[in-house]
């Protein structure tokens, strides 16, 4: 398998085009999965009331980001225009969602990169396609097979895997879901930090400001805090679905004990971060030995493993995770 992918990986290096498209082809893919799977968490467990008239007696969770301050503005206009009909509840959701999305896409060409504003609009566009076309017995099947044998709870749990895992799969191609994300994205970016928390903080506003809205239109200020607690459950969901996938700003340390003093130079050579030098001497044996400290991405782990393997099959190799990371770590630009 390691041998395939050498082969690949020469072949497209020889071949620069056919990465390009590669690459590109690829990020298509994963955003469209990715608008897939939001869309899907947000008309079978979200809103199963968009569904049809006969899942309106499960309430709407807040999804938080650009969809729950769509969500609340949609709230705000059902409870002035009383006589607006619910069946067009759908279109109006989804073209909020996009209104807000457009300053944010501003934001994210101009802050964070092209590439990634081009694929973060994608994926809105998408959102906005499968939300008007993702309806029927089908999805009206699962949301009621789901409200009723597993509650609210349920729903909460995977209505929170559904968008964790579409805006993780977005961030790993340096993308977004759209919305709040671009804004969480920018700024674990520029904080090297995990993306997960900044979301969190966001959306927790959202969903108090959903709650707050829905208790003054409805007076059922039971119910609303109540919805407003199993949102959070499913944002905290959110969050750790992310930040397990996510490894963009996830580091870890490298400690390699070896006698190879050729290894720091070819370790950096191939690895984009520096490395600290420590003189050791083994208690075992008295052989004088080098320990190299290195902080690398979690995604860069493999490969550096991979070098000190073929230098030093004798080597031992030690790495632990870090909570975090101050002072000039080299990441790679986002386009």
């Amino acid at each position: 398998m390691n041998k395939l992918g050498k082969k690949l990986n020469s072949f497209a290096y020889n071949h620069i085009w056919l990465k390009y498209v590669f690459d590109y082809g690829l990020s298509v893919f994963a955003t469209v999965i990715s608008a897939v799977v939001f869309v899907f968490g947000v008309v079978v467990f979200l809103e199963p009331a968009m569904l049809s008239e006969a899942t309106s007696t499960y309430p709407s969770f807040v999804s938080g980001g650009s969809s729950g301050a769509a969500q609340v503005i949609k709230l705000i206009i059902f409870s002035i225009f009383k006589s607006l009909n619910p069946r067009n509840e759908r279109i109006i959701l989804s073209s909020l969602y996009v209104m807000i999305n457009i300053p944010l896409l501003v934001v994210a060409f101009k802050g964070v990169g092209k590439r990634f504003a081009i694929f973060t609009l994608l994926n809105v566009s998408l959102v906005f396609l499968f939300t008007n076309i993702f309806k029927g017995e089908f999805f009206t099947n699962i949301a009621l097979f789901v409200g009723e044998h597993g509650g609210m709870l349920t729903r909460a749990l995977f209505a929170g895997l559904c968008t964790g895992l579409s805006s993780a799969l977005a961030y790993r191609i340096d993308s977004s879901a759209g919305g709040f994300d671009i804004i969480s994205f920018y700024i674990s970016a520029k904080r090297s930090t995990l993306v997960g928390k900044y979301g969190m903080m966001i959306n927790g506003t959202i969903v108090a400001s959903f709650a707050l809205v829905s208790a003054l239109t409805s007076h059922d200020y039971a119910s609303s805090i109540g919805g407003a607690l199993f949102s959070f459950v499913y944002l905290l969901t959110v969050m750790l679905v992310i930040d397990v996938i996510n490894t963009r700003n996830k580091k870890a340390q490298i400690q390699i004990t070896t006698s190879n003093k050729d290894l720091p130079k070819l370790l950096i050579a191939n690895i984009p971060h520096g490395a600290t030098i420590v003189n050791a001497k083994g208690v075992f044996t008295e052989n004088e030995k080098i320990i190299i400290y290195m902080v690398v991405s979690t995604s860069e782990i493999k490969r550096a493993l991979n070098i000190i393997r073929q230098l030093d099959p004798e080597s031992f190799v030690y790495v632990s995770p870090l909570n975090g990371v101050y002072g000039n770590f080299h990441m790679k630009p986002i386009k």
